[in-house]
């Protein structure tokens, strides 16, 4: 019995829906695949299986055609799936691939590069203008495993930094001085901060000769895969900087009141842009960094993971 990624329910087998969850390797790719395959898992009785894309995929194919190599088929001692998610590019053919030889319904996660027909669902960001289609959900951002709690502490915040992105100019400089602000303009709040890969060697340098009292500096080279999503769980103010459109709907996802890191945008036309700056407008986020003494409690909990999973549950189940 192969093994899972995400726990099995202890229940009928016969009961069970089965999902396989194609994996690019990516971390950001297979949070939104895990993140739909859990919040499935809380509506309906599931078995969840991780099929890891290491192998080019016309091996795989030959292999299914002739009918030997067996080894080179990534789900060869998987159950048949009912549910074949999908994030990433080079998920877009395995999907196809997967439901040609074995069945199964296809939800892919992302604006494809084929045409969109070709799934049985598809999930794409509103940032991405998608078309209007019986088999697209449009989505508020990414999805992701975030689960909101309400074991946040008052005076606990979490600043996420990203990096290099197409979408914005990264200023070191810039967003030294805005965190400098940030933590002077409360000072009863205890900061913790890190970065992430696309963030500049400068700009940690910069980072770790900050000595404010209230603010600890943990590098992403120091931290592990559950640092960010454990400190989620209890910071009550999370600000992130504009480039890091998953993160930043992670914090709302969580439950914790959400400011912004400003940074310069790179084209008049950045759909990243265009999604960040909907966010201020509908007041989702802040961007002052004088902040109430007391968290804004969010009433209408924000999970898009939870409501397209019973949208899909709902249209095959």
């Amino acid at each position: 019995m192969p093994k899972r990624d995400i726990k099995k329910n202890n229940i009928n087998e016969k009961q069970e829906r089965v999902i396989w969850l194609f994996k690019d390797g990516k971390s950001g790719h297979e949070s939104q695949a895990e993140g739909l395959a859990s919040s499935l898992e809380r509506l309906k009785p599931t078995e969840v299986y991780s099929v890891k894309l290491q192998k080019p995929l016309h091996r795989s194919l030959l292999s299914l055609i002739f009918k030997r190599n067996a080894q080179s088929i990534p789900w060869a001692s998987f159950p048949k799936p009912d549910l074949i998610i999908g994030a990433g590019h080079r998920t877009h053919l395995w999907l196809l691939a997967a439901q040609l030889f074995v069945g199964g319904k296809t939800v892919l996660m992302m604006k494809p590069t084929l045409p969109a027909w070709l799934y049985n669902l598809v999930l794409i960001p509103s940032h991405d203008k998608p078309a209007s289609s019986a088999n697209i959900i449009e989505t508020q951002g990414v999805l992701n495993k975030i689960i909101s709690t309400g074991d946040r502490i008052n005076d606990r915040g979490l600043i996420l930094l990203g990096g290099l992105s197409q979408h914005y100019h990264w200023d070191s400089h810039s967003i030294i001085q805005q965190i400098n602000r940030l933590i002077e303009d409360n000072p009863n709040i205890k900061w913790e901060m890190t970065t992430s890969r696309r963030t500049p060697a400068e700009t940690e340098e910069l980072l770790s000769k900050l000595s404010a009292k209230n603010l600890s500096f943990t590098p992403n080279e120091a931290t592990d895969a559950s640092w960010v999503s454990n400190r989620l769980k209890i910071a009550s103010r999370v600000w992130v900087t504009v480039d890091s459109v998953s993160m930043v709907y992670e914090a709302i996802t969580s439950g914790a009141e959400v400011g912004l890191l400003s940074l310069e945008s790179s084209s008049s036309k950045s759909r990243v842009a265009a999604a960040i700056e909907d966010l201020k407008q509908q007041k989702i986020v802040l961007t002052d960094t004088h902040l109430a003494e007391d968290y804004s409690r969010t009433e209408e909990v924000f999970n898009e993971a939870d409501r397209c999973a019973l949208l899909i549950v709902k249209k095959f189940f």
